[in-house]
C-alpha cells in the first residue's frame, strides 16, 4: 500500500485541509496520512481563528513519520509561519524523488489570514523549488507577483516568472476570473490551458481537492501534463456534487461520497439490467397497462429524479412478448421517479417501483400473500394540485403514506376521467419487485 502525506490545517468540518486531502487519497485506492501545522476554526460561513500546532508535537508527529514510515508523495497546504516552513523543508530533504504538491493557502474565503509574512517568504524560497508543482489561485498568484492578476495573459506572464524563479512548475487556478474560467499549466516549455464551465455557488476546499488529485494522479504514475488534465475532470465532477452541510453557508465535497455515488449507480444500473432479463423470461404480458411500465430504482439519500435509474421509452408490449426499448439510464422517467423520492422521504429504505396494470385478481393475490395494500381516490385531489404538471401523484401518495404506520406494498387508484387505473407495486430493490409481481400474477 502506498502512503501520501498531506501538510496542513485541520478544518473540523472537513471541508478543507488535511481531513480534505486524506478523503482524496483514500478514494483514489492510497492511505493517507496527516499532520497538521494549524487547527482553523471554521465552518461553512468561514475561518473564525486559528491556532498552531504546538511545536514539540508537531516534531514528534513528524518524528514519527520519519521513523520508518514510507511516504510515497506530499502535500503542502497551510504552513502557518515560518518554524513549520523549516520543518518542512528538512523533511522533504530527506525525501528525494517522491512527487511533492504546494497549494500555497495565505488566506480563507473570508480573508482571515492563515500564514505570516515571514512564513510566505519562507516557503517560496525553501520550499517551492522542492515541489513538483505549484497550484496558487490567482489571488495568490497576485500576491506572489506584488500586483493583481486579472486576465489568462496576466496568468500566462505570472507563470513564466514563477517558473524561471525557480519552481519546476506551476497551475495557476482561474476560476474567479470575470468571463469563463480557466486554468493554466506551465511547466517551462509550454502551456495547457482547461476552460470550464462556471458553477455559481460558493464551494469549500475547491483547491485542496484539485491538489491532493494531482498528487494522486502524480504518485499513480501520470506525466505532469496527464495528472492536471485528470485532475480537471475529476474537480469537475466533484463540484457537480458539491452539497451544503447548512441552510445557507459554503458548498462542501466529498470523494468519498463522489465515489460511492458512482459505485451505486453502477450497482443500479446492474440491477435493473438483471431484472429486465428476468422479465423477459417471465413475459408477464398481461402486467402491463396501457400507458405502459416502467421500474424504477434509487441511489440511497436520492435527492432528485437525476438519481434514479429507469427504461426509457418505457416498457410496452410487442406481439405477445414483453418489450424493453433500452437499457436503464438515471433520469430516465420522471414519473416513477417522483413516486420513489416521495416514498422514500417516509422510508427511505424502499427504493424500487414498478407501475402495472389495474386489476381486482391483482389485488386479490397481493392480499392472499399477506402484502399490504392501500388505495386513494383520484377525484378527491384539490384542484390546485390537480392542474399542477406532475404534481398530483406526489401529492395522493404523500397523503396515503401519511395516514399509515407501516410501509405499504401496494398504492393503488381505480383512475378518473382521463386517467387509467393503476397499481404501484414498492420494494427495496428490484429483484424484490420482481419476485412480488410473479406472487401477484392473475
Amino acid at each position: 500500500m502506498k502512503n501520501i502525506l498531506t501538510i496542513a490545517g485541520y478544518d473540523p468540518t472537513s471541508g478543507a485541509g488535511i481531513t480534505r486531502d486524506t478523503d482524496t487519497f483514500f478514494s483514489f485506492g492510497f492511505h493517507g496520512i496527516s499532520l497538521p501545522t494549524c487547527t482553523v476554526v471554521q465552518g461553512p460561513k468561514g475561518v473564525a481563528d486559528v491556532y498552531p500546532t504546538p511545536q514539540g508535537q508537531f516534531r514528534q508527529m513528524l518524528g514519527m513519520i520519519n521513523d520508518g514510515l514510507s511516504v510515497d508523495g506530499v502535500k503542502i497546504g497551510v504552513v502557518f509561519d515560518q518554524w513549520y516552513v523549516d520543518e518542512i523543508a528538512g523533511f522533504l530533504r530527506k525525501r528525494k524523488r517522491i512527487p511533492v504538491v504546494v497549494d500555497p493557502v495565505f488566506a480563507a474565503k473570508n480573508n482571515r489570514e492563515l500564514i505570516t509574512g515571514a512564513g510566505m517568504r519562507r516557503l517560496v524560497g525553501s520550499v517551492f523549488p522542492a515541489a513538483d508543482i505549484v497550484t496558487p489561485n490567482i489571488e495568490e498568484t497576485s500576491i506572489l507577483m506584488g500586483k493583481e492578476v486579472r486576465s489568462v495573459q496576466d496568468m500566462k506572464a505570472s507563470a513564466k516568472i514563477l517558473v524561471d524563479s525557480g519552481i519546476n512548475a506551476v497551475v495557476i487556478k482561474g476560476g474567479h476570473l470575470k468571463g469563463e474560467p480557466t486554468d493554466i499549466l506551465y511547466d517551462g516549455k509550454g502551456f495547457v490551458e482547461w476552460k470550464k464551465k462556471r458553477v455559481e455557488r460558493v464551494i469549500h476546499g475547491t483547491g485542496c481537492s484539485f491538489s491532493s488529485s494531482v498528487l494522486s494522479y502524480l504518485v499513480n504514475g501520470y506525466p505532469l501534463k496527464e495528472a492536471f488534465l485528470a485532475a480537471e475532470h475529476y474537480t469537475e465532477r466533484l463540484l457537480k456534487e458539491s452539497y451544503r452541510i447548512d441552510a445557507d453557508g459554503y458548498f462542501y465535497t466529498s470523494s468519498g461520497i463522489a465515489n460511492s455515488t458512482d459505485a451505486q449507480k453502477w450497482d443500479i444500473i446492474n440491477s435493473l439490467r438483471r431484472a429486465s432479463g428476468r422479465l423477459l423470461q417471465l413475459n408477464c404480458i398481461e402486467l402491463v397497462p396501457e400507458v405502459q411500465m416502467n421500474i424504477g430504482y434509487a441511489i440511497a439519500n436520492a435527492g432528485g429524479v437525476e438519481d434514479i435509474a429507469a427504461f426509457p421509452g418505457r416498457i410496452g408490449k410487442r406481439g405477445d412478448s414483453i418489450y424493453f426499448r433500452g437499457d436503464p439510464e438515471f433520469g430516465a422517467s420522471s414519473h416513477v421517479a417522483r413516486l420513489i423520492l416521495t416514498y422514500m422521504r417516509r422510508y427511505p429504505y424502499m427504493r424500487a417501483c414498478v407501475n402495472i396494470r389495474y386489476d381486482k385478481a391483482i389485488l386479490a393475490k397481493a392480499k392472499e400473500h399477506d402484502m399490504y395494500v392501500v388505495s386513494f381516490d383520484r377525484r378527491k385531489e384539490p384542484s390546485r394540485v390537480r392542474g399542477a404538471e406532475g404534481k398530483s401523484l406526489d401529492y395522493l401518495v404523500d397523503i396515503v403514506l401519511r395516514r399509515v404506520k407501516r410501509p405499504p406494498d401496494i398504492i393503488y387508484d381505480k383512475g378518473d376521467i382521463g386517467k387509467e387505473p393503476i397499481i404501484r407495486l414498492f420494494a427495496r430493490d428490484p429483484q424484490e419487485l420482481i419476485e412480488k409481481m410473479e406472487m401477484i400474477r392473475p
